[in-house]
């Protein structure tokens, strides 16, 4: 039997036996209090407000203490009867439960977000051996710089109801090691249950930085590698974007994160049209041609498109669709023997992005920008931390990139280039809220016009004639136009929150009314409007995958709330407290 199924054996017979024993165990979790099983942590845990990862969460209890000192937490337990018995036990906003368990945690990065603490309170015996490694080097992943993982280790003879194995603290240190992390205490206490035989070891590990060297490597190829193109910036800018904007089309594997090839031809397509079009040059004026080869007659004949109609859920028929496909595919090529095959570790030969091509299919008379057809093109495979540095800092890597592309502009337009930049930059802007914002009016003024009353998502004020149309999560943050984003407010309403980030609890507070809205505005218009509703909420949102459900989706707003909250560190804002 090898190591793998060896271990699909032991974590079915552990979850089996918690499923089966969940009151038992919930019961003796919760005779204890997390300062009675934790008072090495209490001087280490991080400020308020930061993010938690709770690995093996059994009843809630320690994501129950943490949540009520004000901590978002990721409570990850692998066993349903468990799951069950802690939210009814411990209900709370800040809790936000996912079925997953080490060593992959697959749901959890899903989430795309990183955690200032990852705490494993009696899991660590439960990984073999053999798995410890992936284990360890993916909690380095998800933790954020500075951040702390606190692992207890059970030290004694093991209950083989449960699948366990020996652990010891030299083992996870030096493993420790391997991944940047360091050993930053350690505490050594009795069995709390008072079981003979058993003792504990609190090892709390730390993360001085990123570990990965992904934001100087980033750092490098931005501003000092060379380029004889726009490309290498391109497709750097738009992994940034995937990232930030689409982070829901991703798939994770162990070492990597892969994406549509069909999503990044496309948003090459939705960024350099207007570049093209507007007749800025992409790379230096003594190139042979010195038009980009992807530039061709399907490049052309879209010219009546928009970039912004190049998205998740559109249309696109006859002549339109044919030349679509036919650039989609022809940009595929191009980023493939261009900047992949450029873009390469520092003093290496290894690439560091890497395309598994399809083969070509069959033009279509028509189509729909959706994951079938996205995955269609291919996978563009993405190092891990790359990715996770796009993630969490594309609001500092993102500016750098554009300041770069234009740079490479204006030095290509020669004496020219000093009158091109203001051009380059409103060019280079990638959405154009003011159509999102007429979508949403026109569904306010249809149902108007059906003689339905509109309300104030935030408030619940009937909303007359003077009215706003909010992006929920503030567009000058993260420049998302989708409808799901989009909410009617009172304009004394949008006006006091600004720039500011809803709170997790105006948000479950104002879900029922955010979801009529939807039902009303969106999702029950026909035209396969529902659809497109949907299919642009995955593809932006983490872990919301073929759900069709507003409540599902609401629970996927509240994950990218928190994402912005830690990423981008913006001011929150109650309904009535705008001002305090």
């Amino acid at each position: 039997m090898n190591e793998s199924t060896k271990h699909t054996e032991g974590r079915v017979q552990t979850i089996s036996h918690y499923d089966q024993n969940a009151e038992q165990f919930v019961a003796q979790y919760e005779s204890l209090s997390f300062e009675h099983v934790h008072p090495a942590l209490l001087d280490l845990l991080p400020p308020p407000g930061a993010t938690i990862l709770d690995v093996g969460a059994g009843s809630g209890r320690d994501a129950a203490w943490l949540a009520s000192k004000g901590y978002e937490v990721v409570a990850a337990e692998p066993s349903e009867a468990m799951r069950i018995l802690a939210r009814q036990r411990h209900p709370s906003p800040r809790i936000h439960w996912v079925a997953d368990s080490l060593p992959d945690l697959a749901q959890v990065r899903r989430l795309g977000l990183t955690f200032d603490l990852i705490l494993l309170s009696a899991v660590w015996m439960h990984v073999p051996p053999a798995s410890r490694q992936r284990a360890l080097r993916k909690l380095a992943t998800l933790l954020s710089p500075n951040g702390r993982i606190a692992i207890s280790l059970r030290l004694g003879p093991p209950d083989t109801d449960r699948a366990m194995y020996e652990v010891t603290l030299p083992e996870l240190t030096s493993m420790a090691q391997q991944f940047g992390l360091r050993l930053v205490r350690t505490d050594d206490s009795p069995d709390r249950l008072g079981r003979p035989g058993i003792s504990w070891t609190t090892a709390v590990l730390g993360l001085p930085d990123d570990g990965l060297g992904a934001l100087p490597l980033l750092r490098h190829l931005i501003l000092t590698d060379g380029k004889s193109s726009t490309y290498k910036i391109a497709l750097l800018r738009i992994l940034a974007r995937i990232a930030d904007t689409a982070a829901g089309a991703a798939r994770h594997e162990p070492e990597f994160v892969a994406l549509p090839m069909g999503l990044v031809a496309l948003f090459w397509l939705r960024m350099y049209k207007p570049l093209i079009e507007g007749g800025l040059p992409q790379m230096p004026p003594n190139r042979a041609g010195n038009t980009p080869s992807f530039v061709s007659s399907n490049f052309t004949a879209l010219r009546s498109v928009r970039p912004v109609d190049l998205r998740a859920g559109m249309e696109f028929h006859d002549d339109t669709a044919r030349h679509l496909h036919a650039s989609l595919w022809e940009i595929a090529r191009l980023i493939r023997e261009m900047p992949v095959k450029y873009l390469r570790w520092p003093a290496s030969d290894e690439h560091i992005f890497h395309i598994r091509h399809q083969r070509r299919t069959s033009t279509p008379a028509s189509l729909r920008i959706d994951d079938p057809f996205l995955w269609s093109f291919g996978e563009f495979h993405v190092p891990l931390q790359i990715w996770d540095a796009l993630s969490h800092y594309n609001v500092w890597v993102e500016p750098v990139l554009v300041a770069e592309w234009v740079r490479l502009m204006e030095s290509y337009a020669g004496q020219l280039g000093p009158a091109i930049g203001q051009t380059a930059y409103s060019l280079l802007a990638w959405a154009d809220p003011e159509r999102d914002t007429r979508l949403a009016r026109a569904a306010v003024e249809r149902l108007r016009g059906q003689g339905k009353s509109v309300y104030c998502v935030w408030s619940g004020q009937r909303l007359r004639d003077d009215y706003d149309i909010d992006h929920c999560f503030p567009f000058a943050a993260w420049p998302c136009g989708d409808a799901w984003n989009l909410m009617p407010a009172s304009k004394r309403i949008n006006n006091e929150k600004s720039n500011r980030l809803v709170t997790q609890a105006a948000l479950e507070r104002a879900s029922e009314r955010i979801g009529e809205w939807w039902e009303d505005a969106f999702l029950s218009v026909g035209n396969g409007t529902r659809q497109r509703f949907f299919l642009e909420a995955e593809q932006t949102l983490p872990m919301l995958r073929n759900s069709g459900s507003s409540l599902e989706l609401i629970d996927a707003m509240k994950v990218q709330r928190i994402r912005l909250a830690k990423d981008q560190g913006l001011r929150a804002w109650e309904p009535g407290y705008g001002r305090a």
